[in-house]
């Protein structure tokens, strides 16, 4: 029996000679540090080593430059496909240089957070990434204490020092109750998380904004506070239908509550847009599957993540140097997706 001829795995080295370059410029492109690299160059280095089949040994480089070579993903919920997109967006940019990614889901609980957060830092991560609905930074502050990169992702933590990628959720808001307003709706109901994250607070401000800007007085009554679940939604419509008179208008301000919002109006037999306009957030796939099509708020879940990592990657190449790089605020678009699910209120 012919013994089995083992081939031999590529190096670094193997790697530089075929793309051209130093063995320097392959570490620095493989750990997601494209500073001293053309563009070219590096997909260049990328490319030869998918081809040849090279592995960053993770090992061996923790134990050279005294890291782990791992990130932490904090999500509120895995089951909300924004989440998911989010999720997407940052294992792409992390893809090719080297770095594990370790997934928490935190169920919208704080306490489960603060917890995920202290066993991240235990297990020596390098980098944090984290979609946070809290209030207090204490838990983020330990962690970059104990040298760990944060970058918040959806909302920020007022008092915390780190880098954020987020939407304008003021101007996002604004534009869609503007809408709302401007085909002739004047009770406009909005339905929201439970105000402790910044998103939340920022899109209910936006809502206030564009009522005062044409003259609406602001009711609270028409503010719906839920749970950012399904659930939730449908639990406002409810509360909805006690109202007298009845808003027009309706907007939902995360996606899961947007699903209970059309299952609640479905169950009460209102028609969308002629009972009742709608604009949801988070465009989804099947929201313009729906019958009618629902407008909505695209909020770039997988652009979100993918800023996010390289912005982190970046925070990571920077250590250790003299000049701290100072934080930054990086704000997406998020357009406003209009489809059949509004139009002027009944009886003008």
């Amino acid at each position: 029996m012919r013994a089995m001829e083992w081939r031999k795995r590529p190096t670094m080295e193997d790697v530089a000679k075929a793309a051209g370059v130093s063995k320097a410029t392959v570490s620095r492109v493989l750990a997601g540090i494209e500073s001293g690299s053309t563009p070219a160059t590096a997909e260049r280095v990328r490319q030869t080593a998918l081809r040849l089949g090279y592995v960053v040994n993770s090992i061996a480089a923790s134990l050279r430059s005294r890291q782990s070579f791992t990130i932490g993903l904090l999500l509120a919920d895995v089951a909300n496909p924004f989440f998911g997109g989010i999720a997407s967006g940052v294992e792409s940019r992390l893809s090719q240089t080297g770095y594990s990614v370790i997934l928490g889901n935190t169920g919208n609980s704080l306490e489960r957070e603060r917890s995920l957060v202290r066993v991240l830092v235990e297990k020596q991560i390098d980098g944090l990434i984290a979609a946070t609905s809290a209030a207090s930074a204490e838990h983020f502050r330990e962690a970059q204490q104990r040298g760990v990169q944060v970058v918040l992702v959806d909302s920020d933590v007022p008092g915390l020092e780190a880098d954020t990628v987020t939407i304008d959720n003021r101007a996002t808001a604004e534009a869609v109750v503007g809408h709302l307003l401007e085909q002739g709706h004047r009770r406009i109901a909005i339905v929201t998380g439970p105000m402790d994250a910044t998103f939340d607070r920022h899109r209910l401000e936006g809502y206030t904004r564009a009522l005062g800007r044409h003259g609406i007085a602001y009711d609270e009554a028409l503010v719906l506070r839920a749970d950012l679940l399904a659930e939730g939604g449908e639990r406002a419509v409810d509360r909805l239908l006690e109202l007298s008179p009845r808003p027009t208008a309706l907007f939902a301000t995360n996606n899961m509550m947007t699903q209970g919002v059309l299952v609640g109006l479905r169950r009460a037999g209102l028609r969308i847009p002629d009972e009742i306009s709608v604009v949801g957030f988070d465009d989804q796939d099947w929201y313009a599957l729906c019958h009618p099509p629902l407008s909505a708020v695209a909020n770039p879940a997988y652009e979100i993540g993918h800023v996010a990592a390289d912005r982190l990657l970046t925070r990571l190449a920077g250590r250790g140097e003299r000049i701290e790089q100072p934080v930054e605020h990086l704000i997406l678009d998020a357009p406003l997706v209009l489809r059949a699910s509004t139009a002027p209120p009944p009886h003008g």
